[in-house]
């Protein structure tokens, strides 16, 4: 059986003055993560977006996601195997309990918790990770979660989420600016960095 090592992120501080709070940040598979030099995005179709999300907000949550990846070396190729899936919790008061996948195609819900994803999450999410259980921390809606997955044989690389995607007040995702910063938190802890930063980068040539 594969060894897979996760790394969980510290939970932000409460004196901390960011609005966007780093849930968690798992790697999954350390050594197939930093060797990867490609990537493609997951693409709905409209009618399978999450609620109160347009193509223009997906559009700006995957261009944030594509400066964070080609900060640090990665090229983005239609036939790349490593595929970035996200979803989006809409729903508010979420308890601590087995992450199972709900009925397709891109839903998952459960007391009181519902996730949209671009992708099917269940097509590569192991069966042993079923048993998963939720951060009781995550009770906010607008929850980002961003997945890195070799959809060539499966194999589940990365995840982090990050809070406050959606605005508190009128529902709506954030603007394109405020989506930046919030898409840099959930990359905060990846293990390859940003070439032009002074950390030593974990991503092999």
């Amino acid at each position: 059986m594969k060894k897979f090592f996760i790394i969980i992120a510290t939970i932000a501080t409460l004196g901390s003055c960011s609005n966007y709070e780093l849930l968690n940040s798992s790697v999954y598979n350390p050594q197939k993560l930093v060797s990867i030099k490609t990537y493609r995005i997951a693409k709905p179709n409209a009618d399978q977006l999450p609620p109160n999300m347009n193509m223009t907000d997906y559009h700006n949550i995957a261009m944030a996601i594509k400066q964070q990846l080609s900060l640090r070396g990665l090229v983005e190729d239609s036939t790349s195997v490593n595929l970035v899936n996200f979803g989006l919790t809409v729903k508010t008061s979420i308890v601590t309990q087995s992450n199972y996948p709900a009925p397709p195609p891109y839903w998952y819900g459960f007391g009181g918790w519902n996730s949209y994803w671009m992708y099917p999450r269940y097509n590569y999410l192991p069966a042993y990770y079923g048993n998963i259980q939720l951060v009781s921390e995550i009770q906010k809606n607008g929850v980002l979660t961003i997945d890195i997955v070799d959809i060539k044989d499966n194999t589940y690389l990365w995840s982090a989420s990050v809070e406050n995607l959606v605005n508190s007040m009128d529902q709506q995702i954030l603007p394109y600016s405020e989506v930046l910063p919030l898409v840099a938190t959930a990359f905060s802890e990846f293990p390859i960095v940003p070439a032009n930063t002074n950390k030593k980068s974990t991503h092999r040539p």
